[in-house]
């Protein structure tokens, strides 16, 4: 990995929280990441608490502060609002960016940056304004290029269903038509996407290619050991919000499907509109017993929830860079999921098995036979933990600011070619 001199970086993270997984845990491992290569500025969203526990946090990390000057600027808008009436979330996130744009272009009139970065939110559908100001541009690690597969109605049901249907054709309008989006495309000296989906997406449509990088990675503090059992019940995790899209229900019925002689236990982990459906689903398929609904709890209860696992089962069909998955490889869990958007990436043969996204029963019957292999194998835990361990690595924070310090530099050099100047429209 080539040396890299210090930058004066002014960054955009939208969302940002030290102790938040997600897009807020995500944003943050990014700041204080860079922070220990570069001298960050950044604006980021206020709200839920974040900004006590940014503080709290610079407090804590010996030197964090002296490199890291974190600017915010309330938040309007929230996930409730997203999933309530997205078309008012989107405006107010807009504004958002307005309002951070102008902090970000009087930090520009005052200190010389280097370069501008537009970390997250992740979502493409907005870049942010960044891309208006004099300096290198980078934009990313990009996603929500990826579509739920339509072909699993009988898993999201009626509702979810058409909801998926209309933001798969307004997603693949966004992507082609967005005049912010095709402006901040263009403008952009470094671009990265978080899965191979999202380039691969960006090079059809506009024909630019990006660096991949995973926009999430392990916890930046150190998590609980794998708790490897005497294997006498064969323990499997499932985590996240109880939403349709997340697909617990082919964890269920791939779990019941399990032989007899496999006296196997589920934890799960989380709530959402579709709480109460699912557990009425295991009650159906007469396996309520075997399994036990956790809720939210305080994340590192959940991490010594799936660190105390077998097995960690997320066949969900649409993510990101899910960080359920990079904190079950960091914990030494194998991993049972769909090859599809990151974590098909992120999962290989040596640290867990993935299934193709084809259809319902078909993915049933592979992910039973899937649990039933690392079931029947009881011996091999301790190795396939270190496996993961190994795979978790390879994702480190460290090891993803390496790769974004290549892209600032060839950023920056882009920037140089250009003659040092954008007219921007």
């Amino acid at each position: 990995m080539a040396e890299h001199r210090r930058l004066k970086v002014l960054a955009v993270a939208a969302a940002a929280h030290p102790d938040r997984g997600s897009e807020p845990g995500l944003g943050w491992g990014w700041v204080e990441t860079l922070a220990k290569h570069h001298d960050l500025w950044v604006i980021s969203g206020e709200r839920e608490g974040n900004r006590e526990a940014i503080e709290r946090r610079l407090r804590e990390v010996p030197g964090l502060s002296d490199r890291l000057k974190v600017f915010f600027v309330p938040r309007p808008d929230g996930l409730w609002l997203e999933r309530a009436f997205p078309p008012l979330y989107y405006r107010l996130y807009r504004q958002w960016h307005l309002k951070a744009f102008d902090v970000a272009r009087d930090l520009a009139e005052r200190i010389p940056f280097d370069l501008a970065h537009q970390i997250n939110m992740t979502g493409y559908r907005e870049p942010g304004y960044l891309w208006k100001l004099d300096l290198p541009f980078v934009w990313g690690p990009v996603g929500g290029t990826q579509n739920v597969p339509l072909r699993f109605a009988s898993v999201l049901g009626p509702g979810p269903f058409f909801y998926h249907l209309a933001k798969v054709v307004v997603n693949n309008l966004q992507l082609r038509f967005h005049p912010r989006v095709r402006k901040a495309v263009r403008r952009a000296d470094g671009f990265v996407s978080s899965t191979s989906d999202t380039r691969r997406a960006f090079l059809r449509v506009w024909g630019k290619d990006s660096v991949v990088i995973p926009d999430s990675g392990p916890p930046l503090d150190a998590v609980a050991p794998r708790n490897i059992g005497d294997g006498s019940t064969f323990s499997i995790a499932w985590s996240g919000l109880h939403v349709s899209r997340k697909a617990l229900p082919l964890v269920l019925h791939a779990a019941r499907r399990l032989p007899a002689a496999i006296d196997w236990h589920l934890d799960i982990i989380g709530e959402g509109r579709m709480s109460r459906r699912w557990q009425q689903l295991a009650g159906k398929l007469g396996i309520a017993r075997r399994c036990t609904w956790h809720g939210w709890v305080p994340r590192v209860q959940a991490q010594q929830i799936v660190a105390n696992a077998d097995v960690f089962a997320f066949l969900s069909l649409h993510e990101g860079m899910p960080t359920v998955v990079m904190e079950a490889l960091a914990l030494g869990v194998p991993v049972v999921c769909l090859d599809i958007c990151g974590q098909g990436d992120l999962v290989d043969d040596s640290c867990g098995i993935k299934i193709p996204a084809t259809r319902p029963r078909d993915v049933i019957a592979c992910a039973a036979a899937a649990l039933a292999a690392l079931a029947g194998k009881p011996e091999r835990r301790d190795e396939r933990s270190q496996a993961c361990l190994r795979r978790s690595a390879l994702s480190s924070w460290e090891n993803k600011a390496g790769s974004m310090n290549d892209v600032y530099a060839a950023a920056r050099t882009v920037w140089l070619e250009r003659g040092n100047r954008h007219a921007v429209a």
